[in-house]
């Protein structure tokens, strides 16, 4: 008997350590595939250089959170009933990566000589990609919820992170000189095949996870997206905790909208060339690597509130700094910018890192984690979309510096609703378990 149980231990701890390895690769090529196209430097220039306003620079990350969001919630009720979701994360996948690609053609192709079809093929690409993003990042939560206990899913994310940013410190550097050497359009095209590339061979390791197979009852009608949706929003107003951690996520999401200009600022009023832009996406990949291990850590031992209230802190500390940046312009305020960056970048880290994760945690069981997580994106969508178009129209009517003012505020806000109103679910979780044990 005790021989069977450690050969089942050890056969447990072989598909762990298996089913981590593949979560682990995907981790450090999704982050370190974004850094070459990185939504905070590389598309911001990209599109400034096409011509654009501040109001297209805030549309482009808002279109993509906005199909990341919203067709995830009319996929969550069919990938919920799969018994296996991993087919659908990484075919879906493909797909997203494939329009990333497409995005290098339209440089190439328009960039030069009809700027105006390269912006309006870029958005177009853009938003596709997200939509399929979207479905697959559904799947893959439902898929880590039963392959990865919570207590090591910080530390995943994290290290991949951190590993990732290492990586793409000298990525980010090469894309600079790329950016300078190739010239416009063609260094901005091989930029988007790389990150595509990247992207696309990272995910198929995913296939090889041991996913335990669900049980799906035979003869159950689909349930429709209104029901669904109706159930997760029933859930939703029946925990308060859960409520104001969307909230406070939320919150969050406006203030990462700064981000990207935080960028076209130095741009546009501080004079920062591409060499600059590329280093200023290697201070956003260093505090990448510094931040997510740090914030991984920080969520498996205490939690992700906890990580994600630190997340506040720096996000609250770049919007001062660059406020009196601007408002205080001296001869030092680009080498200022790259500390903006950087920790505007960490509070990004701790975001990707505890967004997702501590919303799934509320989730009692692993099938219902897509509809807790498409039901909080669905809610957040409007703060997603719409904060960096809000931005962008603050930045045109009222200057950079009455954004980078608001930024600060609300990251104040999030700071006190992670403190003040959300319980770390694990917590209440563990505590209810012993309840019922008793």
């Amino acid at each position: 008997m005790g021989a069977h149980k450690a050969l089942k231990a050890r056969q447990q701890r072989r598909v762990f350590r298996r089913n981590y390895a593949a979560f682990f690769i995907d981790s450090v090529g999704y982050a370190l595939g974004f850094s070459l196209i990185s939504t905070g430097t590389i598309m911001p220039l990209l599109l400034t250089r096409l011509g654009a306003s501040n109001l297209v620079v805030g549309l482009a990350p808002a279109l993509g959170n906005l199909g990341i969001f919203v067709p995830a919630a009319f996929a969550a009720p069919w990938i919920e009933r799969l018994p296996l979701k991993k087919w659908a994360a990484v075919g879906v996948a493909l797909v997203e990566r494939l329009f990333i690609l497409s995005i290098a053609g339209i440089v190439l192709l328009w960039g030069a000589t009809r700027p105006a079809w390269a912006i309006a093929g870029f958005l177009t690409a853009w938003t596709l990609s997200a939509v399929a993003g979207g479905i697959s990042l559904t799947a893959y939560h439902g898929m880590l919820a039963k392959c990865i206990p919570p207590e090591s899913r910080g530390g995943l994310f994290g290290w991949g992170g951190a590993i990732s940013g290492l990586l793409g410190i000298g990525a980010a550097e090469l894309a600079g000189v790329i950016l300078t050497e190739a010239g416009f359009p063609d260094g901005f095209a091989w930029v988007f095949a790389a990150g595509a590339l990247v992207l696309a061979l990272t995910a198929l390791p995913l296939l090889l996870v041991a996913e335990p197979t669900e049980t799906v009852r035979q003869g159950t009608e689909p349930v429709s997206v209104r029901s669904y949706l109706s159930r997760a929003s029933a859930l939703g107003r029946s925990n308060h905790s859960y409520a104001w951690a969307i909230v406070a996520v939320g919150l969050l999401s406006v203030a990462m909208a700064a981000t990207s200009f935080y960028t076209a600022y130095a741009v546009r009023m501080l004079g920062a060339g591409s060499r600059a832009v590329g280093r200023f996406t290697a201070a956003s990949v260093g505090a990448t690597a510094v931040g997510m291990p740090l914030l991984g850590r920080i969520g498996d031992k205490r939690g992700h509130r906890s990580s994600l209230a630190v997340a506040a802190g720096c996000f609250a500390a770049s919007a001062l700094v660059a406020t009196a940046v601007s408002a205080f312009a001296a001869s030092s305020a680009l080498d200022a910018m790259y500390l903006v960056i950087f920790l505007a970048n960490l509070g990004v880290s701790g975001l990707n890192v505890s967004q997702n994760l501590l919303l799934s945690e509320f989730a009692p069981t692993p099938r219902e984690v897509p509809m807790y997580l498409t039901f909080s994106w669905l809610v957040l969508s409007p703060f997603r979309a719409g904060s960096p178009v809000a931005a962008g129209l603050v930045s045109d009517a009222f200057g950079f510096t009455a954004t980078f003012v608001i930024t600060l505020v609300v990251s104040l806000a999030a700071l006190v609703t992670l403190i003040g109103a959300v319980k770390e679910p694990r917590r209440a979780n563990a505590a209810g378990e012993e309840a019922d044990a008793k």
